[in-house]
């Protein structure tokens, strides 16, 4: 969802300007890459978020794409280009990819969980235990489930949000959800799926829905929603509905590698979905100084 047109479209509103290239031989595509580009003190950097996505026969024809795409950046008088492939990482994309130098300050996790998108019997078999006790104690509450689109499953999320972060304190960096719900189409779409109770939400998500597969990005839960285990019960019904609409798996987002979200990482891992290390993060810099300057910035600032 990261290299769709209209993620890109979104990034303008924070000063982004997507470039997209495709590179191809007389058969088929290539290589696509949406680069966001920003001037920082009159140099550009750019950032890849998901991408290049990349599409070769073998490992030698890869790095002949990859080496085209290298050469348009550095030609594009990009300084710095900062990629984040979602290619799982193996023998074969370790050594297509051995050429570039890989990030020494990443700016998101190379892991993420897969989650195959099954009947709600068969998914409820597969959690751990103390996740499946927590889907059937939400299961006895009054809770409504749906998806809601548009602003109203904005404003929905917002309210549970921002009542979670002022008890726990929270100030994370997020996109403009409004925004993002307004580029809503035909090929994707963004909804806020909730759980209801007397018409209050005690707990709800933000996913996009596009090519058959499953983004989650932000999620919260308020104090009465957590008494309830709504959060449990979130992630089960909305398997339920992902699979109602014949979507094929549920990107989770990211794990973190240090241990340092570990109440997030329990909560995800325990509904036994796949644990995929991706290449993750590597640089296309003009020079080892443009590279060492980027990543040195990257350890102390946010990069959005």
């Amino acid at each position: 969802v990261f290299q769709c047109y209209e993620w890109g479209e979104l990034k303008k509103n924070s000063n982004w300007t997507p470039c997209r290239i495709v590179i191809y031989d007389d058969k088929e595509i290539k290589l696509i890459a949406q680069v966001l580009v920003k001037r920082v003190l009159g140099k550009k950097i750019g950032w890849c978020p998901g991408g290049p996505l990349i599409k070769p026969i073998n490992i030698e024809e890869g790095r002949l794409v990859l080496e085209k795409f290298k050469n348009h950046i550095v030609t594009s008088n990009i300084i710095n280009l900062r990629c984040k492939s979602t290619l799982k990482l193996d023998e074969s994309t370790k050594s297509m990819f051995s050429d570039f130098p890989f990030a020494s300050n990443s700016i998101t996790s190379r892991k993420t969980i897969i989650q195959k998108v099954i009947n709600s019997d068969d998914f409820l078999k597969n959690v751990r235990k103390k996740h499946r006790y927590s889907i059937k104690q939400s299961d006895k509450n009054n809770i409504i489930w749906k998806p809601i689109e548009g602003e109203s499953g904005i404003d929905k999320f917002l309210e549970v949000y921002q009542s979670m972060s002022a008890i726990k304190s929270l100030k994370l960096p997020m996109i403009d959800l409004k925004k993002f719900s307004a580029l809503s189409n035909s090929r994707l779409k963004v909804i806020s799926f909730c759980g209801l109770e007397n018409n209050i939400c005690l707990s709800s998500c933000i996913v996009s829905l596009f090519a058959k597969k499953a983004f989650y990005h932000y999620a919260a839960t308020s104090d009465d929603g957590r008494n309830k285990s709504a959060s449990y019960g979130m992630i089960y019904n909305l398997m339920k509905y992902l699979k109602s609409i014949e979507i094929e798996e549920l990107d989770f987002g990211g794990l973190s590698e240090d241990g340092s979200s570990a109440g997030v990482d329990f909560f995800k891992e325990g509904f036994n979905g796949e644990v995929v290390n991706r290449i993750g993060e590597f640089d296309i810099a003009k020079s080892n100084l443009y590279r060492y300057i980027f990543n040195k910035v990257i350890q102390f600032k946010s990069f959005n």
